[in-house]
This record gives structure tokens, sequence and C-alpha cells, in this order.
């Protein structure tokens, strides 16, 4: 492993991008199929099947974070099974109870980033250098290691998740226009980056039209990285986009920050629309969007009157409002901003 690999441009980069593809293998089964499956499974075995299927392969997305790092420095296949499991070990999916253990969520991506972020380093450190002891000795330091200091920082950098929790909390006590506006904004913002938005809103129970807001938040989000991805990007990354699975883009927000302000902007006028339309939803469906038509199910559900005119709404709600608007913000930042251009929502898929 050259040096060169060791900077820390190179290195953290190789992890970001390995975390944007890593979200996208893990979420994206669930996000095309969860809820479909959930309407047509009850009585179908194969159905059931698939669905516990895809909502397993969730569960995987440390491992799966672990191994694409791992093939960013080259790895060889026994390194990158060796970084994927400290990987899982470390993130927080894996829970020890009762003599056995169990998969109970995605875990926590940041310290899926600081488990891989260690793992990685000792790997490139020791390879190379124990002679024959090192399949020996490799497979029992790199993930022992990592992974229980995975296990150490976990409580600790679960405080940020609270810390949040609790501000976003602070935003239910105001009036609920301000409120809205608030939520929406700071779910968009933070929808790109490693921290867990449904854990979020589930850690404060957000019902409600703050829960309405907080999926408005990640609309906004995803159509803002949707008109800046489709003339830099290829199609099939647009499609991801367009489905909602935009934390794909965490690398690029993290190096482009400049994309906050488009983000706020439309977050803002989806706080609005999520006001105006009185849209609400569960803690579970607050951390989606429209993402398998999530959030729109949940809204319609919690709204009186006619279904059909409210039909309507939500689709001018979640389709029609944040796309016109996210296109308007867009060219308006391309003209006034001067470091701002599709160029920086540029996805670097993994090289092979």
């Amino acid at each position: 492993m050259s040096q060169s690999q060791f900077s820390g441009k190179s290195f953290f980069n190789n992890i970001l991008n390995a975390v944007g593809a890593g979200v996208v293998v893990a979420l994206l089964p669930n996000a095309l199929l969860g809820e479909l499956l959930k309407l047509f499974k009850e009585g179908n075995h194969l159905l059931e099947t698939i669905f516990q299927l895809v909502t397993v392969i969730q569960s995987f997305m440390a491992f799966i974070i672990g191994v694409l790092a791992a093939h960013q420095f080259k790895f060889k296949g026994a390194g990158a099974a060796m970084i994927g499991t400290s990987a899982i070990l470390g993130s927080g999916a894996i829970q020890f109870s009762n003599g056995g253990i169990a998969l109970k969520g995605i875990g926590d991506i940041i310290n899926v980033i600081i488990v891989v972020v260690i793992a990685c380093a000792i790997y490139m450190f020791l390879e190379g250098k124990l002679g024959s002891f090192e399949m020996i000795i490799l497979p029992v330091l790199v993930p022992v290691v990592s992974g229980a200091i995975g296990l150490m920082t976990l409580p600790y950098v679960q405080i940020i998740t609270k810390s949040i929790g609790r501000l976003i909390n602070g935003f239910t006590e105001l009036n609920p226009l301000l409120m809205s506006i608030l939520i929406c904004v700071t779910f968009s913002l933070l929808m790109v980056t490693p921290i867990s938005l449904v854990a979020i809103a589930t850690a404060i129970s957000l019902t409600g039209l703050g829960s309405g807001a907080a999926n408005m938040g990640i609309v906004a989000a995803c159509v803002t990285f949707l008109f800046g991805s489709l003339r830099v990007n290829s199609i099939g990354v647009n499609l991801v986009l367009l489905i909602g699975a935009a934390k794909m883009m965490i690398p690029v927000y993290l190096k482009n920050l400049i994309i906050a302000i488009p983000l706020t902007l439309n977050g803002i006028i989806c706080g609005i629309v999520a006001y105006l339309l009185n849209i609400k939803g569960t803690p579970l469906s607050a951390g989606f969007g429209y993402t398998g038509l999530v959030g729109p199910i949940n809204a319609l559900n919690r709204m009186s009157g006619d279904t059909s005119f409210n039909i309507i709404l939500l689709i001018i709600g979640y389709f029609v409002v944040p796309f016109i608007g996210a296109f308007i913000i867009h060219h308006l930042c391309k003209r006034f901003i001067h470091s701002y251009s599709d160029e920086i929502y540029k996805f670097e898929i993994p090289k092979e």
C-alpha cells in the first residue's frame, strides 16, 4: 500500500465514497420494494419472504460500507472481509442479549465511519509486515480491536443524535408555522449527512405536524440534489435520487457545504407546504420523505375530508411545489453564487 494513500484527503475521500455507495446498496432494495410489499404480502409466503430479505439487507449496511471501503483501498478479499466485519461489529446494528445476537436497525453511520477508518488504518499499517503470521493475526486483531473501539465510542457518538433530537423537540413548542419551517430546514440540512434522521424522530417520538414537516425536509433535500445532479451524473445516479435515496450524496455534500444554501431555501418552501396542507405522520415516517410513498401514505391516512381531493393536495405538496421550487432555486444559486455550479454535485462512483 503506497504512502500516498495515507494522505488525509485521499484516505477520507475513499471512506466517504464507500459510505455513499454503501448506503445505496443497502437501503435501495427496501426503498424500492418495502412499502409495495407491505400492501400485497399478507397471505403470500413468497412476498413475505422477499419483504423480510429487503429488510434484513438494510441491517448489513455497515458491513457493505466496510467492504466497499476496503475495495477503494485495493485490499485483498480477506482484508475486505475483515473491514466489513469490523464495521458491523462496531456499528450498533448488532444487539447482544440472552446469550445470542440480533440485528436491529442499520446502526450509527457516524460510528461506522469511525470504525472503518480505524480498521483500514490498522490493516494498511500491518499488511505485509507479519510474514506467514499475517493470516493468523490480522483476522483477529483488525475486527476485535476496531470493533471493540467502535462499541466504546458508540454511546458518545449517539449523544450527537440525542442532542439534535432535543433541539428539534424544542421547535415543537413554537407556533405551528415556525415549527414546520425550522424542523423542515433542519431535516433538509441533515438528510445527506451520516446522522440518522429516523433515529432522531423515533428518539423524540416526533408525530403529527412535526413529523410531516420532517418528512417534507427529506423531500426538500432529495429534490435539491436531484436538480443539481441532472447535468453531471449518470441516469442511474439520478434515478436513485428520484427514488429518494439522497444519502448516497454524503461525500458530495461534505465536500461542498455551499449546497446548504439551496437546502435551506427549499426547506423553507417545503416547511410552509407542510403547514398549509397540515401534513402529519409518525416517528417512523418522519425520516422517509416520499421514498416508497411512506410520507404521502401516512399523511393521507391522517387527513380528513374527501380522499380524492386529499390525494391531489398531496401530489401538489410532495411532487409539484418542491420540484418547481428546487428547479428555480438551483438556477438562481448558479446565477448569483460564484462557487455554486452543477459540477459540485458530481458523484464519484467507486472505481474498480
